[in-house]
């Protein structure tokens, strides 16, 4: 009866396993339950030939053998059938190997306790109490394996990262291969497997990337000072949009970190489709950016030690800008527009030029000035800020500024104060008036102070019926809307 229930109970099992496979399920365990559907009927047999004999210990322990035997078989196939097949199905949330592995060791220690106790009549509260002052001991001795056992409790529970997924641990990247009670073992892209005890993890942190989502990283570039940054931003900006292994989404972004000793830092923030193409990735975009940089006569700096009295300009944009461009911008504006050449030429001399960056504000509202800004290249916004306009934003736009056009003269002139606030839309370099710079005009040609004060009243009187057409025009405006809103036009009409 016996040898027919283990015939029976091989055979389910063994279709249970493949059609398991089949389904791409986890298989139910075979090693125990087969070892124990072999070993039950031949020690059964033996118990039977042994009980003639008249040995009770042997007896003893032939019956706790197939006890544990069928016991453990039963404990590994309900864990199976009970915490790990539903799960996959989709019944409930998966329970955590760890979890199993400690509740199927629990579930065996009970049944083997008892049956000892059964079958030896073992004194199991005295056992106890010894082995409390034994575990004390050993707990002392092996400190840090206790330290990895309970991290990997605490990571098979909180399930930071699964097997699969790339990790940086920093000293070690690579992809998970499997999480143990006691280790973490990571493949390396070297194909190494390293060891990484589970405490290490708990303790240091981990960056985790799961597969087939966007990779992030940073890369550090120091360029030289000559290179203003506005250039090297775009520069750097297009050899990311031009590299084909940079996703687009999301966006690529490069700023300043850092002013170093020898160069300027730059930080780039690249994205990727894969973590295994890192080093790759970043050895691809300094290459190009190499190359990019010797196509504009430029170089990477290297850390040199240079003593000097007085250390040599950075070479600006506004360097760039000829006396004879400044003579023509000059000389294109209304208010300096009647000079002669000579005059023109003393105040391209005396007027000096300047470099902004993007998002720089050239003059704000409400400040005293004394200066007038003449624009040769970039795009400058003009904000107007009113009483209810909150201190974070600059204002209402009012106009945009491009090369040729001229801000600031009324300060320059009259002394009053800034009427609206300039802000520079991208790299800006201007030329810069000064009133000292019109003191040597002024002393050889008086009369030009007349000429200027005419051309300035003019231009307020434009603006004062600019302002006055603008406000009738929302008067109209307004009144429109009101009689559409009360339903006045057709009664109008």
């Amino acid at each position: 009866m016996t040898l027919t229930l283990s015939i029976v109970a091989i055979l389910v099992l063994l279709t249970v396993h493949r059609v398991c496979k089949r389904q791409k399920l986890s298989p139910p365990p075979l090693r125990l339950p087969l070892i124990a559907a072999i070993g039950i009927p031949l020690l059964s047999k033996l118990a039977e030939i042994v009980s003639n004999g008249g040995l009770p210990v042997l007896q003893n322990s032939l019956a706790a053998a197939i006890t544990l035997l069928w016991a453990l078989s039963l404990i590994r196939i309900l864990n199976w059938g009970i915490l790990q097949i539903p799960a996959e199905l989709g019944w409930w949330k998966p329970t955590a190997k760890i979890l199993r592995d400690l509740l199927t060791l629990a579930v065996i220690t009970v049944v083997t306790m008892v049956v000892i106790h059964r079958d030896f009549r073992v004194n199991l509260v005295g056992l106890a109490a010894t082995s409390a002052v034994v575990t004390a001991v050993i707990g002392l001795a092996a400190q840090e394996t206790l330290k990895n056992l309970f991290a990997g409790i605490s990571l098979q529970v909180d399930s930071p990262f699964e097997e699969g997924d790339w990790v940086d641990l920093g000293s070690t990247t690579g992809v998970v291969t499997s999480l143990r009670l006691m280790t973490t073992r990571v493949r390396g892209i070297d194909g190494s497997i390293t060891v990484v005890p589970n405490s290490r993890i708990a303790v240091e942190g981990l960056r985790r990337f799961k597969p087939k989502e966007p990779v992030g990283q940073m890369i550090d570039v120091g360029l030289d000072y000559s290179l203003p940054p506005r250039q090297a931003i775009e520069l750097l900006q297009r050899t990311l949009q031009h590299n084909r292994k940079v996703l687009r989404h999301p966006t690529p972004k490069v700023w300043v970190s850092a002013f170093a000793d020898s160069s300027i830092t730059y930080r780039l923030l690249t994205w990727q489709a894969s973590a295994l193409e890192l080093r790759q990735l970043k050895s691809s975009v300094l290459e190009q950016i190499w190359y990019a940089l010797h196509r504009i006569d430029q170089s990477i700096p290297y850390p040199i030690r240079d003593i000097r009295t007085k250390p040599s300009p950075a070479r600006l944009p506004s360097s760039d800008v000829t006396l004879e461009q400044k003579q023509r911008l000059l000389a294109s504006t209304e208010i300096f527009g009647h000079l002669n050449d000579h005059q023109l030429e003393m105040l391209a001399e005396l007027a000096s030029c300047q470099s902004f960056g993007p998002g720089e504000s050239v003059v704000r509202q409400g400040e005293r000035g004394d200066s007038l800004y003449l624009v040769v290249r970039g795009t400058l916004e003009v904000f107007q800020a009113n009483a209810n306009t909150s201190t974070r934003l600059p204002g209402r736009h009012v106009a945009d500024l491009e090369t040729s056009d001229a801000f600031g003269e009324m300060a320059l002139c009259t002394g009053e104060a800034r009427s609206a606030s300039v802000i520079c839309k991208s790299e800006c370099v201007l030329i810069e008036i000064e009133r000292k710079h019109l003191l040597p005009l002024l002393e050889e040609q008086p009369e030009m102070l007349e000429t200027m004060g005419s051309i300035m009243a003019a231009r307020r009187q434009q603006l004062k019926a600019n302002q006055e057409q603008r406000a009738e025009s929302r008067r109209l405006a307004l009144i429109a809307r009101m009689q559409r809103l009360f339903n006045l036009s057709k009664q109008g009409q």
